[in-house]
Parts: structure tokens; C-alpha cells; sequence
């Protein structure tokens, strides 16, 4: 088990009185933290520590790496440019939300894969999934499904 209160005695000092972890301990602690093996008081404690204190260049690799092994990968696919990859999260609340547009333009008129990653529903905003849902673009529920929608 993980002793969280000792990293956040190291970290949560503030800027000035905090020790900067080593790659291997920032490892340790975000690989608890993205198997969902601390509690959210305590990851709220740690995520207040690294904005006071700001993160070092071994804790952001330790981070990375730990992220790195639990990344869904897609494999770019074979004889076809590689895909767009496009976040949306925010939705539009005042001017149209033209993201599905664009996707649809790259794909349909230049054959270009696009993947859009972002929430299912748009949260008081009129979100992107919503849009693409009522063109007849569903999303993919799977890591395979979304591989074979872009093969």
C-alpha cells in the first residue's frame, strides 16, 4: 500500500519548503493515482501540492511513463494518411459548434481518418457527440471498434 500522507509531506510544503520527487517515486505515486488507488481527498491534496509547489522535470517523466503504460494505443492504418485526432470537450453554448463539420469535410471529401475524442453528452452546451449522433455517426464503444472505424 501506497503512504500517500508521506509523499504529501514532501510535496506539500509549498513552493518554496517542498522536495521535488525523483522519477521513481512520481512514478510510484501516479501509478496509484491512474489505477484509481487513492482516494479523491487525498488526490485532491496532492493535485493543491504540485500547483503550489509547480512539477519538476523527474516528476513529469515519472508521470509520463506511468501514463505511457496504461494508454489505449490505435495502430495508424495501413495505406491511408494517419488520423486527425481532434479533443472536444467544451461543446458551443453561443456559435455553432462546427467540429462535426470539419470532421466530416476531411474525412468525406479528402479521405482523411478523424478521431474525436471527448465527452458523449455536451453538458448544457451543444456538444459535439450529440451533432455527429444525430448525422448518424455513432461512437465507438470499444478500443477494436474505434480501430476498425478508422481501418
Amino acid at each position: 500500500m501506497l503512504n500517500i500522507p508521506r509523499f504529501l509531506r514532501e510535496i506539500g510544503r509549498g513552493r518554496d519548503g517542498s522536495r521535488d520527487l525523483n522519477q521513481e517515486e512520481a512514478y510510484e505515486l501516479f501509478s496509484a493515482v491512474l489505477d484509481g488507488g487513492v482516494s479523491d481527498l487525498e488526490l485532491g491534496g496532492i493535485l493543491i501540492a504540485f500547483r503550489m509547489k509547480s512539477e519538476a522535470h523527474d516528476e513529469l517523466c515519472g508521470f509520463y511513463r506511468a501514463a505511457d503504460e496504461r494508454l489505449m494505443r490505435l495502430r495508424r492504418p495501413s495505406g491511408k494518411p494517419s488520423p486527425v485526432v481532434i479533443p472536444s470537450y467544451n461543446g458551443a453554448r453561443h456559435q455553432p459548434n462546427l467540429l462535426p463539420l470539419l470532421a466530416l469535410l476531411l474525412q468525406g471529401r479528402f479521405g482523411i481518418p478523424v478521431l474525436i475524442h471527448g465527452p458523449l453528452e455536451g453538458m448544457g452546451r451543444v456538444g459535439t457527440a450529440t451533432i455527429l449522433r444525430e448525422l448518424g455517426v455513432q461512437p465507438s464503444p470499444t478500443l477494436s471498434r474505434a480501430q476498425d472505424a478508422i481501418d
